[in-house]
């Protein structure tokens, strides 16, 4: 054999390999991209059900009854997201204590 063969051979086996290679992870892409469009829709939908609910129950409950229902879930969000806040400080905060770190 000579060596211009082999080196042909190798040549177009590297081709042929990553064209390969290249069609199955555009493959693989599509898939996954088609399950996040479906997970984003089901997310969508959910989310105009929960809208439309709110909507009937403002609709089917007397009008001060309602807004002390939505205060309520208003300041229960609010406070969730202080109290999601305070735990990542916390966790930063001894996690710098376990290190070492002088600078509190």
């Amino acid at each position: 054999m000579d060596i211009a063969l082999l080196r042909d051979i190798l040549i177009i086996f590297g081709i042929i390999s990553g064209f390969i290679f290249l069609l199955t992870a555009l493959i693989l892409l599509l898939i996954i991209f088609i399950r996040v469009k479906k997970i984003i829709r089901y997310i969508e939908g959910s989310i105009n059900e929960i809208d439309s609910l709110r909507s009937k129950i403002k609709e089917s409950v007397p009008k001060p009854l309602s807004d002390i229902i939505n205060g309520v879930l208003t300041i229960k969000k609010f406070t969730e997201s202080l109290t999601k806040k305070a735990k990542k400080k916390k966790k930063t905060k001894s996690s710098r204590k376990i290190k070492g770190d002088k600078n509190e």
